[in-house]
């Protein structure tokens, strides 16, 4: 399948939200419940590449097939060089089909290139496929919170994974 990586922009909001969507509606892979607004996601896209990529798959004639982004892992300052990953891609993509891969392999590069040093996926403990995705790009299990989460009448848990993707020697970020 051709696709394109680019940076997301305001006008992708509406894609993104329908990809996501579909998650919230009809899995556990997010334990969000409801769907933001279209509003929602454009605040999002701004917000989010104030300090972090976030990056689109486009598929030949230029739809929005995945998306993948970074975030704060949390609010205190020494966590600075950490973050949190998120990919996503339509359900109407082929599994396999290189999409994700290289989605997360791009938004490691630009991570990295700004002095991130972790990034960090957390993944439902049942999803047997995106820990296998993780485990597949290097990633090591680093935690597990059992029924952390109720959606759809029932308990979920979580599981952290981890990926060193820059020096512990230099610490600046390149904002």
């Amino acid at each position: 399948m051709e696709f394109t990586i680019r940076e997301a922009e305001i006008s992708d909001a509406s894609a993104i939200r329908d990809i996501y969507g579909y998650y919230v509606a009809n899995s556990f892979v997010t334990f969000s419940e409801v769907n933001g607004s279209i509003q929602d996601y454009e605040d999002s896209i701004v917000e989010t590449k104030k300090a972090y990529p976030y990056i689109v798959a486009c598929d030949k004639s230029g739809k929005v097939i995945g998306m993948a982004y970074a975030g704060q892992i949390r609010h205190h300052d020494a966590y600075k060089f950490s973050v949190e990953s998120t990919i996503y891609t339509s359900p109407e993509v082929p599994k396999k089909a290189g999409i994700g891969r290289a989605l997360y392999e791009e938004l490691e590069r630009r991570l990295s290139a700004i002095g991130y040093k972790y990034m960090y996926g957390v993944i439902t403990d049942d999803n047997v496929a995106s820990i296998a995705f993780h485990k597949a790009l290097g990633f090591e299990e680093v935690g597990h919170f059992t029924n952390i989460g109720y959606k759809f009448g029932e308990w979920k848990g979580i599981v952290w994974y981890r990926k060193q993707i820059g020096s512990l020697d230099d610490m600046t970020l390149k904002l």
